[in-house]
């Protein structure tokens, strides 16, 4: 049975039999009410024109504050504490840092404005707020870039307000008022113990399992149990919980990530800074004894110099990829016609120039196959990788790179395959992360910033594509081979 039908019952026959009784006095109790409400209130309208008329004392005193400091304007703060106590109004007037300049208000206003006016977001004019036992006037202005606010408050008489209530226990409804809360309460008693039978079972269920997520037990799993809806919330939670889960491990590996990006930014910046120190303090020293020496040292110097500039230059980089900020420029290209055109470009990045350009025949001239690119991001992932394969190859000389691109099932994919050392499989689903190196030693900071390959990770994903590499023996290579996949769309006119 579902809950609503259930309840809608329980709830029927809770009403309908003391029905009959409650409205036999709601009539009088209502009349007596509404009497004792004009008695305690007193003159609405009144009431708004005073408000209309303090609000209008505001703005007039706050107009004709001299220009000096705060100090020379408690003279005028006082004499309209004097207009508004005439309509039995308090003021204070309070820096917005919450520095009192005037204050006159009772401890119980104090607590009002408070409470009442803490959450509450004032544009910047006067305005009126009706709470429950108070009227509160406040105006907010600025002067010397600072803002302050002057709050009028106005108390109703609590006694007069007690005498709201107080005839409805000098009625003859007292007697039929309790009879129905009595029956009520009888009714309501039976229904709730037949409803916490199918109810408190869920909820303890539900419960347990709250427990399990706030210790960070995201295995936990509820089984459904109760009426539908209580299913149903069973079944919502366990999916909440799979889904902190992972959240929880996307945060852990995000730390880490963070982690290593400070220890080896700290490292590769620390190094170069090392060597520049050190032939600073030598030319300081005097060690350089010639003018050759002098300059070799200068040398040194700029070199250090300028692989800070080269990481610093990276990073910034990186950090706008990281952040969705970077502009990139998309627009259309014949993938194959584009990579023919920089076949040459790429081959000038290897010391023989050993790189073979393999095209699948849908990557012809006929037509081809139409990528949505930066074409300048795309040349930067391939030199960068291509840049890698020199840096890491025990003989850059000998150094072959193959580089091939297709289309299948409606992606294009390129393969950027190398002959050198390769990479052991363990290390390989790391290696496009922040300052990743294999040597974890890391001590050839002179190979690279750590930086290219998480560039052109975050580079692709912007394209909506993958990146990935994978060990070159067991793809038919030799070395390592990186793989690139990219949408294919349709050509559309510029």
């Amino acid at each position: 049975m579902q809950i609503r039908r259930r309840l809608f019952l329980s709830n029927f026959m809770m009403f309908a039999l003391p029905f009959v009784i409650i409205l036999l006095m709601a009539g009088a109790l209502y009349l007596s009410y509404q009497e004792a409400k004009l008695g305690a209130l007193g003159n609405l309208a009144h009431d708004k024109q005073v408000v209309h008329q303090v609000q209008a004392d505001i703005r007039q005193t706050v107009e004709q504050l001299p220009e000096g400091g705060a100090a020379d304007w408690y003279p005028h703060f006082e004499e309209l504490a004097v207009r508004m106590a005439m309509d039995n109004y308090h003021l204070a007037v309070v820096e917005g840092q919450g520095v009192t300049l005037f204050s006159n208000l009772t401890e119980l206003e104090k607590l009002q404005i408070d409470e009442e006016l803490r959450p509450v977001a004032f544009a910047d004019d006067s305005a009126v707020f009706v709470f429950r036992d108070s009227n509160i006037v406040k105006y907010m202005f600025q002067r010397g870039g600072r803002e302050y606010h002057v709050v009028g408050i106005l108390s109703y008489d609590v006694q007069k307000g007690q005498g709201l209530l107080g005839g409805l226990y000098h009625s003859y409804m007292v007697f039929w008022l309790l009879a129905g809360l009595v029956v009520f309460l009888l009714i309501n008693m039976w229904l709730a113990h037949r409803l916490s039978q199918t109810i408190l079972q869920p909820i303890a269920a539900l419960q347990k399992a709250a427990r399990a997520v706030e210790q960070r037990n995201y295995g936990y799993r509820i089984k459904p149990v109760g009426d539908e809806e209580f299913a149903a919330l069973c079944q919502n939670i366990n999916d909440m919980t799979a889904k902190l889960g992972k959240l929880e491990q996307a945060r852990q590996e995000s730390e880490q990530e963070r982690r290593t990006l400070i220890a080896g930014l700290s490292h590769d910046i620390r190094t170069p800074l090392t060597v520049i120190r050190g032939y600073v303090e030598g030319l300081q020293d005097g060690v350089a004894k010639d003018q050759a020496m002098a300059a070799r040292y200068l040398g040194k110097i700029a070199e250090g110099t300028a692989q800070i500039s080269r990481l610093l230059e990276r990073l910034f980089l990186y950090s706008k990829l990281n952040m969705e900020a970077y502009p990139f420029n998309f627009r259309q290209v014949e993938f194959g016609g584009w990579l023919r055109q920089k076949e040459g470009e790429l081959r000038q990045l290897l010391p023989a120039g050993e790189l073979a350009l393999a095209l699948r025949p849908e990557l012809g001239d006929n037509g081809g196959v139409w990528v949505q690119i930066d074409s300048m991001e795309i040349q930067r992932v391939l030199t960068n990788l291509i840049e890698n394969a020199v840096k890491y190859h025990p003989e850059p000389a000998q150094l072959k790179i193959r580089l091939e691109a297709g289309c299948q099932s409606g992606e294009l994919y390129l393969r950027l395959a190398d002959n050198g050392p390769g990479v052991q499989a363990e290390n390989l689903p790391r290696l496009f992360q922040e300052f990743y190196r294999t040597d974890m030693a890391r001590s050839e900071t002179k190979q690279g910033s750590g930086l290219g390959l998480a560039i052109c990770k975050r580079i692709i994903e912007a394209h909506g594509g993958r990146i990935w590499a994978e060990d070159g023996r067991a793809a038919g290579s030799t070395g390592l081979v990186v793989c690139i996949v990219l949408p294919v769309v349709n050509k559309t006119g510029d």
